[in-house]
């Protein structure tokens, strides 16, 4: 290496590339980062599972050096670095490009992008800043590679006889570039790593600006109180919000947390941006992460009246048992009854022991809904225009009308009815409201064409209940000698019963579906089990590794009379094959 200004223009050349490499790899792990909240285990987890460490920028570096090594071991006083030493140039800097077009690579073939929030931001500011050192320290460790007298084998030209060819020469050998390049591997290996101690470096900062946003939020919460009704559940939460949002829209004004929305800092934002002083309803969604999850959301709005939808193997792998689930699920009805409210539960969607249990430990006024329950569901329909239920309360019969499809649905529709109830709304206005409610984007959401297939899109957050419903809803909704078509890559978050869900819903759809395009079969072997298992010749079975090529699939082989129903849709952190 020079030993003069034309080194350190070297070096600068050098950092640069590697400082941009830093960037750009940097953005797609953050990427997924963001993806797993970050939550730095999980994604360390992820990661591993993935081995979604640097490949090729390393292969490039190893080669580098390894032919370094060689040459020296070959030729004496470090004759061939100089001959070589613009290749060698070439080769580390090839090794930084190719990995900065494989990191963007990943991200065009992403289908939930990264979104620069000012948070993320933060994040990859630190991470840069880290990078930067670490190119700094990695520069002065280059430096103080071994120098001196070194003896290696090499080879004597012209030997007066064999045992002479091959003899030890001592010359002055300079190991900079061999460190150099060993440690830029080091350095590639590391950036997940910096991206994560970023994160954990901006803790209490981003502990401190979410504390003033909570406060922000509460204190406006306090000076405009409208009645909240929170919801929970492990499934079935969003759209009986949705449900529940139309009916009290058409009473009084009301706000819901839109779309998924269920954490500490996305209710808080609601609140900040959206809470008006018209809003007399509020009904937030609260996701349950972990025990006090719930009970901490509730701090921030205090509900009036709570409603739990379920307690099932949706996001098992977080709680392990169902017993846990229903402590955490169960903590809303703790902080409703503190403000002397009523908690609207599911008999069909929590095990009745389970919710004898619950209700004992946590007394209270509960109306309960599904069989068996308060509010009781006689008889159902499902046609080509929606549901059709007959439930009976306190010996009263009422038939509900509503364009939404599946029969799980019947469950969400349901419980929103009882909870309407319980704030006081009679069952004219109810049903008035329920007879023009809209569908529910991504869940079950059903698109006719006149001039070609139904299209059933259920692409969002599926469970076991909801993907059993959907299949089902494919035989009322197929015409006359259409086929029905599923399209899907199974579920996700269902611990240790991933295995035993799958297989059971592969033996379900190979009785619903005449087609079925199974999407990254090697994560869910038990469905594809399930369903070669129980088909008996009529069924047409597929497998793609993305979803976009079963989608092309479906779109090039559809038929007008057909139904396709696209049950559920990874994130790149399920489906994603990616190379770095």
């Amino acid at each position: 290496m020079p030993e003069t200004l034309d080194q350190l223009f070297l070096l600068s050349f050098l950092g640069i590339l590697a400082l941009w490499f830093a960037f750009e790899r940097g953005l797609s792990l953050m990427m997924f980062f963001q993806q797993e909240e970050y939550d730095g285990p999980r994604f360390v987890r992820w990661l591993r599972e993935k081995n979604g460490y640097d490949k090729v920028a390393s292969l490039w570096l190893l080669l580098a050096g390894s032919i370094s090594v060689g040459a020296h071991t070959i030729f004496s006083h470090g004759t061939l670095i100089n001959s070589l030493g613009l290749a060698l140039l070439i080769l580390i800097s090839t090794a930084f490009v190719h990995g900065i077009i494989r990191s963007r690579a990943v991200r065009q073939g992403s289908k939930k992008p990264l979104v620069r929030t000012t948070r993320a931001n933060r994040i990859l500011t630190v991470y840069m800043l880290l990078s930067l050192g670490g190119l700094i320290l990695l520069f002065f460790a280059s430096r103080v590679a071994p120098k001196g007298e070194h003896y290696t084998l090499g080879i004597t030209a012209n030997a007066e006889n064999w045992m002479d060819v091959f003899s030890f020469h001592e010359f002055a050998y300079n190991w900079t570039i061999v460190a150099l390049c060993f440690l830029f591997i080091l350095f590639c290996q590391s950036l997940p790593g910096l991206l994560v101690t970023a994160n954990k470096l901006l803790e209490p900062m981003e502990e401190r600006v979410k504390a003033r946003f909570r406060k922000e939020a509460m204190e406006k919460f306090a000076k405009l109180q409208p009645k909240v009704i929170g919801i929970t559940g492990s499934f079935g939460k969003t759209s009986t919000k949705h449900i529940l949002s139309h009916i009290l829209e058409a009473a009084a004004p009301t706000l819901a947390t839109p779309g998924s929305v269920n954490t500490d800092m996305g209710i808080t934002r609601v609140i900040r941006e959206s809470l008006k002083p018209e809003h007399q309803y509020f009904i937030v969604e609260m996701g349950a992460y972990g025990p006090g999850s719930i009970a901490r959301l509730c701090k921030l709005t205090p509900p009036d009246v709570g409603l739990i939808t379920a307690v099932g193997a949706a996001h098992y792998e977080r709680f392990k048992s169902l017993e846990t689930v229903s402590h955490a699920k169960f903590e809303l009805a703790e902080e409703v009854f503190k403000k002397g409210g009523t908690v609207v539960v599911s008999t069909d969607g929590i095990d009745a022991a389970l919710l004898a249990d619950r209700i004992a430990d946590i007394p209270g006024t509960y109306i309960t809904a599904g069989h068996g329950g308060d509010v009781c569901l006689d008889t159902l329909e499902q046609t080509e225009d929606g549901l059709t239920l007959s439930i009976k309360e306190c010996g009263e019969t009422h038939i509900l009308k509503v364009p939404l499809f599946g029969q799980h649905q019947s469950g969400n529709i349901l419980l929103a009815a009882s909870c309407a109830r319980a704030i006081g709304l009679p069952w004219v206005a109810i049903k008035g409201a329920l007879a023009s409610v809209p569908q529910i984007k991504h869940r079950l959401e059903v698109s006719k064409n006149s001039s070609g297939p139904t299209l059933v899109n259920d692409a969002y957050n599926s469970n076991p209940v909801g993907f059993a419903s959907a299949l089902a809803s494919m035989d009322a909704l197929v015409k006359p000698g259409g086929r029905r078509i599923l399209v899907t890559p199974g579920m996700v978050e269902l611990g240790n019963k991933h295995a035993e869900e799958h297989s059971r819903l592969g033996h379900l759809a190979a009785k619903h579906c005449d087609i079925i395009l199974i999407v990254t079969p090697d994560r869910i072997p038990t469905f594809v089990a399930g369903v070669t298992a129980a088909n008996k010749g009529d069924v047409t079975i597929m497998t793609f590794m993305k979803q976009d090529e079963a989608e092309a699939w479906a779109k090039e082989n559809w038929r007008m009379n057909d139904v396709i129903l696209f049950e559920n849709n990874l994130p790149d952190l399920y489906e994603a094959r990616f190379s770095f």
